[in-house]
């Protein structure tokens, strides 16, 4: 008997609304907390950004972020059980407030005396049956119940299913990210362009996360689409996929916003690097040199130099990688305008420029929780159109001399009124 009693006050605890706009409350504090304060960084970084002898936002420094692991919120047992005990509450709101308050909606309210809620009284009326009332209620979409000379109708039932609905979004909502959390892992890859990659650079995994070693890549190739202004378009990256389990091999061009799918995960174009160039000199020997990137008044250039004798050297300047190039000597004085893949001479070395090396960012994820996230928020935009609907109830009683009519609606008391009206023009 006591177990029944202490578990009846545990429930109508977690059902209490107060309690529950509490714990959302203190959830969306902490998630404010952690976009605030970047997630699963380095302790580098956070000595550089949170430095103990700098004040910083709420006095906040990289000691206390590691001592109260505000870095690994989302993944903290307190922020977890958060959203277990917020997540109890829904469901105990829902059987035992929600889903009972919509049983009651669709009972029947047969009433046999007047009540307080009288909108208008008529001690003389017009027709002679009930059929027309009932008639005109239908009419104006309103479910009619009749039973001794009283009406009971209302309309918008659907209006009373939304608060479920809302809960229902928040509750998948809540299983999609917890699916993600511990099922999702995210790989980034700077891959040099004709290069093989594997899936290994993991920068975060959940606890059951299982990373394929049965799947590689190839970057085929790398481009970049300019504008008539020399500024970067977008930029592509043609990828070869191979699965060493079934021997299949899949390709696919991927850019910005436009990922690929294969087998569960997904491949996005991210970034992109120039590595150095690739030079043949004396139309026999090929070498590669690296590149220095430099940041001029929000241009980028790429520079590098080839010394060829003690004091001598030539430097190489381009701004993108459509293969147009300048070259200068000691003494910063321009010597030609180059293109790739062009045979010149300078100071009486010959040479062509090959390619210009680069290497592409790929972030490559498996999220199982994503399609429902996607689902719950769709439920949500749903239910705020539902929430709009009307839910009204109208009463009619009629004596031998007289007639009354009551009702109350949760909005759109417009509309309502108009109702009542067109029900009154027959009586």
């Amino acid at each position: 008997m006591r177990k029944k009693i202490l578990g009846w006050k545990i429930v109508k605890f977690l059902s209490n609304l107060s309690f529950s706009i509490g714990l959302l409350l203190t959830i969306s504090l902490l998630s404010i907390i952690g976009t605030v304060i970047e997630q699963n960084q380095t302790l580098d970084y956070y000595q550089i950004k949170y430095p103990t002898n700098v004040p910083h936002l709420w006095f906040v420094n990289w000691e206390i972020i590691k001592y109260y692991k505000l870095d690994q919120l989302y993944t903290s047992w307190f922020f977890l059980v958060l959203i277990l005990i917020f997540s109890m509450s829904l469901i105990v709101c829902t059987f035992s407030t929600q889903l009972p308050s919509l049983k009651d909606a669709r009972r029947w309210k047969i009433r046999k005396t007047s009540s307080k809620n009288v909108i208008w009284r008529s001690n003389r009326y017009s027709y002679k049956t009930s059929s027309i009332i009932i008639h005109e209620l239908n009419k104006i979409q309103y479910y009619v119940f009749y039973q001794n000379a009283a009406i009971y109708s209302y309309k918008g039932l659907y209006g009373r299913l939304a608060p479920i609905f809302v809960h229902i979004s928040i509750l998948l909502l809540l299983l999609g990210s917890i699916i993600s959390l511990f099922s999702s892992f995210y790989i980034q890859e700077m891959v040099p362009e004709g290069e093989l990659f594997n899936l290994q650079n993991v920068t975060s995994a959940g606890l059951f996360s299982r990373i394929p070693d049965h799947i590689t890549g190839t970057v085929d190739k790398f481009s970049i689409e300019y504008y008539p202004n020399e500024s970067i378009k977008q930029f592509y990256s043609s990828i070869s996929l191979q699965n060493h389990q079934n021997k299949r091999v899949y390709q696919a061009l991927i850019q910005v916003n436009k990922p690929f799918k294969f087998e569960g995960l997904t491949i996005y174009q991210t970034d992109w690097h120039v590595n150095g160039l690739r030079i043949q000199i004396d139309n026999n020997r090929i070498i590669q040199i690296p590149v220095l990137k430099i940041t001029n008044n929000n241009n980028i250039y790429w520079i590098t130099s080839l010394k060829y004798a003690r004091q001598k050297q030539i430097s190489f300047i381009f701004s993108d990688i459509t293969g147009k190039l300048n070259c200068y000597n000691n003494n910063g004085q321009l010597l030609a305008n180059l293109k790739m893949n062009k045979s010149y001479i300078i100071d009486h070395i010959p040479f062509r420029i090959d390619s210009i090396l680069t290497s592409t960012g790929l972030q490559i994820k498996t999220d199982y929780g994503v399609s429902l996230i996607y689902c719950s928020f769709a439920l949500l935009m749903i239910t705020t159109v539902m929430s709009y609907i009307s839910f009204s109830q109208i009463w009619i009683i009629q004596n031998e001399d007289s007639i009354e009519i009551s009702g109350n609606t949760n909005r759109g008391l417009i509309k309502f009124e108009e109702d009542l009206w067109t029900i009154k023009k027959y009586i």
